[in-house]
């Protein structure tokens, strides 16, 4: 998660680094949060959900028929805006393409295959598939560990963040690389992992 404190700022850091939601507060000092929500919007490439203090519906309603794929009224609770998060990221990446190449390995999120440059596929387990896919979603930033017991439990209660070092092991052996190549996935100490490649659309 990054942060801007105006609109000039949010564009400097989405023009480094491209995002796939964007919570926009109604109320940004240089004023122009709503013109800036509708070029997003009219981009196509980035969700907006937009946070306003003025309690009046209509504001809202404009908001949404106008600028944004989501609209909610302050305070909001931390958990309800990164449920809403979540639910229009899955929504905002469903139609991109989910076929990925992560060095010699080839991973196709839809069909949750994985194949090497031969084309032979490696077989791998739900769980396993699950974390190296959230991985993926990652882009080669760092996941907790906390983050990927939820993935591969799927929003359940079974998950528990010593199976995630144990399917990471699994994978480690499943997907090796050749000597000089970056690792697949690296250890972040105490936090998580990430990805140690680039992720390339195919």
């Amino acid at each position: 998660m990054r942060t801007a404190g105006d609109v000039p700022a949010c564009r400097t850091a989405m023009k480094a680094e491209p995002v796939d939601v964007v919570v926009l507060e109604l109320g940004l000092p240089d004023g122009d949060a709503m013109a800036f929500a509708v070029e997003l919007l009219r981009s196509g490439d980035t969700g907006v959900i937009v946070v306003t203090s003025q309690t009046d519906i209509n504001t809202c309603i404009a908001v949404l028929h106008e600028a944004a794929d989501d609209c909610l009224i302050k305070p909001v609770h931390p958990g309800e805006l990164a449920a809403r998060v979540r639910s229009l990221h899955r929504r905002c990446t469903r139609h991109r393409s989910q076929r990925y190449r992560l060095g010699c390995w080839a991973v196709d999120v839809q069909s949750r295959t994985i194949c090497d440059i031969d084309g032979r596929l490696v077989t791998v387990t739900r769980g396993e598939f699950d974390l190296l896919a959230r991985l993926i979603e990652g882009q080669g930033r760092i996941v907790s560990r906390e983050v990927l017991s939820e993935a591969v439990s799927r929003g359940g209660t079974d998950g528990d963040v010593r199976s995630v070092d144990s399917l990471v092991s699994r994978l480690r052996r499943k997907m090796a690389v050749a000597a000089g190549e970056p690792p697949l996935i690296v250890t972040a100490p105490g936090f998580g992992y990430r990805l140690g490649g680039p992720v390339e659309t195919i």
